[in-house]
């Protein structure tokens, strides 16, 4: 009988967190590259082997080990070594990497703290570093550096002699505030969401920004959406569409507009808002959100996957087999900059339940795979909920030993969502 102890501290680190051998593999590379040196390159079954002790006392390299440290917080000796327990335990004395992360911390907080600075640019770098950081990397990752950057932006904008410009610090408040409404919802708290989301509109509206506005209308349009209220979604459309504006926060609106119709089951409106999107996309001029990138722009990715999520909700429509594969594959490279893996999991999710619809229980299988061995840390709300509905079209489905598995992994998955106290 084989043995389920960890045979590493590295495998006891993978076990606890949830991980897969990919994102343990994953993880290391990501290491190497941001700390600025060699960029390594790791395979699955070399993560694997290096984490069961299947090379045997073999090391890493030193770039791989270096890249390990960083990722796991702890000397190769001992990722490697026999599982120690003090190394995964969930209290006690720091790493020496938490060392280093709270040090970062407390220097960001002081950068962004100082008093005197008459211009706002290392606040909106920061700014700009988070947005294209929040659709590829885990969310507790996240949370205190938004935490500090939105104190920074407070407290500058309560200090009574501000210096610099107001309208570009407002602006860099809303924004910041529409990625905490966001973290808020991929957590859960649709109210918190919405809270922050109206206090960052007012910010956006004193700064003059209308694409600000437009932007956070389409991220309430989103929470409300997932909160299943498809007509107050509809509502903050027409609100942020009412600028008249051409350029990627309209093109998020539409294409919000699109899912929300066709989850009322409104075929012909659904239809004729993604044909809107599609005319934007064609169109549209670029902003200051999409020079900051990341969630701040909706790229034609993004566009595809709203609209199958959209022909999901009409399964028999002509176009939701071809929209599902298009969205599906423009994902499929996670190494291009428009990948998030949220996206990606729902491109999934939709072309899952078009195919349920059309009698295929195993295609969809193989569709939602991948997402199932999500790690629990990216298994944020949306992707939750996306899951979710996978598994009510697999209930609808005749009953087949498909569907009752495709239950059963579903019901696995949605019972260890993400969440900031594990």
């Amino acid at each position: 009988m084989t043995s389920t102890a960890p045979r590493t501290t590295l495998e006891a680190i993978k076990i606890e967190r949830g991980l897969t051998w990919r994102d343990v593999a994953r993880s290391v590379e990501r290491a190497s590259a941001t700390a600025g040196g060699r960029s390594v390159t790791l395979s699955e079954d070399h993560a694997r082997r290096l984490g069961t002790r299947a090379l045997g006392e073999v090391q890493p390299t030193p770039a791989i080990a270096r890249a390990l440290e960083g990722a796991f917080g702890h000397p190769v000796a001992v990722l490697l070594g026999p599982h120690d327990p003090a190394a995964t335990a969930p209290a006690g004395r720091p790493s020496y990497q938490e060392a280093l992360t709270m040090a970062a911390e407390k220097a960001r907080h002081l950068a962004l703290n100082m008093p005197g600075i008459d211009d706002y640019s290392l606040l909106e770098e920061e700014l700009r570093d988070l947005a294209r950081a929040y659709p590829v990397q885990a969310l507790p990752e996240l949370i205190n550096p938004l935490v500090t950057l939105q104190d920074a932006v407070h407290q500058a904008i309560l200090t009574p002699r501000r210096p610099g410009d107001a309208a570009q610090l407002f602006s860099i408040g809303a924004v910041t505030g529409g990625i905490l409404a966001k973290a808020s919802h991929d957590l859960g708290d649709p109210r918190a969401a919405v809270t922050q989301a109206r206090t960052a509109l007012i910010l956006a509206e004193q700064a003059g920004n209308t694409t600000v506005a437009a932007w956070l209308n389409g991220l309430m349009a989103l929470i409300v959406y997932w909160d299943g209220r498809p007509q107050e979604s509809l509502r903050y459309v027409d609100r942020g569409l009412a600028t008249n504006a051409v350029n990627s926060a309209t093109l998020w609106l539409e294409s919000s507009g699109a899912r929300a119709w066709a989850r009322l089951g409104n075929e012909e409106q659904a239809t004729q808002s993604i044909h809107r999107a599609d005319e934007i996309a064609d169109a549209m001029e670029p902003t200051d959100l999409d020079g900051l990138g990341g969630i701040l722009t909706f790229t034609d990715a993004r566009a595809a996957y709203y609209a199958a999520d959209a022909l999901s909700w009409l399964p028999n429509h002509p176009e939701s087999v071809g929209a599902a594969q298009e969205a599906v594959d423009a994902y499929s490279d996670d190494t291009r900059d428009t990948w998030a893996f949220g996206d990606a999991a729902g491109a999934r999710c939709d072309q899952a339940i078009i195919r349920i619809a059309n009698g295929e229980v195993e295609g969809a299988a193989e569709s939602i795979a991948p997402v199932l061995e999500l790690p629990r840390d990216l298994r944020i709300g949306g992707v939750v909920k996306s899951v979710q509905r996978v598994g009510a079209a697999a209930d609808a489905a005749s009953d087949s030993k498909a569907a009752d598995e495709l239950r059963g992994q579903v019901e696995a998955f949605v019972a260890r969502p993400l969440t900031m106290h594990p």
